[in-house]
């Protein structure tokens, strides 16, 4: 729909330009999704008209963090009235999920609805009203978990167990808030005195994209749900999701895996466009009656 960038130029403060022009705000919706992206242009789209078909149907946040100059035009060309696309241009990093941990702390910096979905452009969701069912169990009343989702898949440390993923998780944006929750590396490593968060063979995977959140959590008694387990260098497919595990990582780092991976991409989003089609045809079937329907 129609809308331009804000802050609108031109406009007398009293009128909020900030606001922007949009006819549905972001943080009127009730949810925004969060995918991180590095080329996976093909993977990215399908991913979020998928996102586009749920019944509560989410803003969109699509962080590039390092895209070829083609890739990046065409992700660019995906800003809409409910997605948005940052960039993140790095001439170096210490750590090769050091891009992921900073387009994630930078999405829970611009999120502006009460709860925030985190995803990957390879998780492909399997059901429409999978985002409606983690909300019916996400937020900080009694019976509800502040954090939802997978559990993170084995790492050769221990911490691993019971930590939340972002394959597929809905967090309560306020609880994370309340108790500094984020996701640098850098914070990590200063958390447990180490000079430096770069990879070291003395502790493999040690640190991670999610674990200074999940330690967050646990230091204040956050408590959280586990909805699905994963296995690594693997296509996991349950009855929510269909991800095919590190395909970015297959893409720059190892050409062996990529290859033994890329048939399960495009199966996977074959199959993805297959279940568009049908809930295109059955829209009527699944839709959600709210106050926050999509316009």
């Amino acid at each position: 729909m129609p809308h331009n960038l804000a802050p609108l130029r031109n406009l007398d403060v009293n009128r909020e330009p900030w606001k922007g022009n949009c006819p549905k705000k972001p943080w009127e919706y009730e949810v925004t999704a969060v995918i991180p992206v590095i080329d996976t242009v093909e993977s990215l789209s399908v991913c979020v008209e998928i996102l586009r078909m749920q019944t509560v149907r989410p803003y969109i946040l699509v962080i590039d963090t390092g895209s070829e100059q083609e890739n990046l035009r065409e992700i660019l060309s995906m800003h809409d009235s409910d997605l948005e696309v940052h960039c993140i241009r790095l001439n170096g990093s210490r750590h090769p999920s050091d891009s992921v941990c900073m387009a994630m702390d930078l999405a829970q910096s611009l999120c502006r609805t009460e709860y925030m979905f985190a995803t990957h452009s390879d998780v492909f969701l399997r059901r429409r009203d999978f985002i409606e069912d983690l909300l019916s169990v996400c937020g900080d009343q009694d019976g509800k978990f502040p954090v939802v989702g997978y559990e993170m898949s084995p790492r050769s440390h221990d911490d691993w167990r019971g930590m939340i993923s972002h394959t597929a998780s809905m967090y309560h944006i306020r609880t994370l808030d309340r108790i500094g929750f984020g996701w640098s590396m850098r914070r990590l490593a200063s958390m447990y005195g180490l000079e430096s968060h770069e990879p070291s063979p003395e502790r493999p995977n040690w640190p991670d994209t999610e674990i200074l959140g999940n330690m967050i959590l646990r230091q204040h008694g956050v408590r959280t749900k586990i909805i699905g387990s994963e296995s690594n260098f693997q296509r996991n497919k349950d009855e929510n999701i269909d991800h095919c595990r590190s395909m970015s990582l297959g893409m720059l780092y190892s050409k062996v895996y990529y290859e033994k991976a890329e048939p399960w991409i495009k199966e996977a989003i074959f199959e993805a466009k297959e279940r568009i089609k049908s809930w295109k045809t059955n829209k009527g079937k699944y839709e959600r009656v709210s106050k926050q329907q999509d316009i």
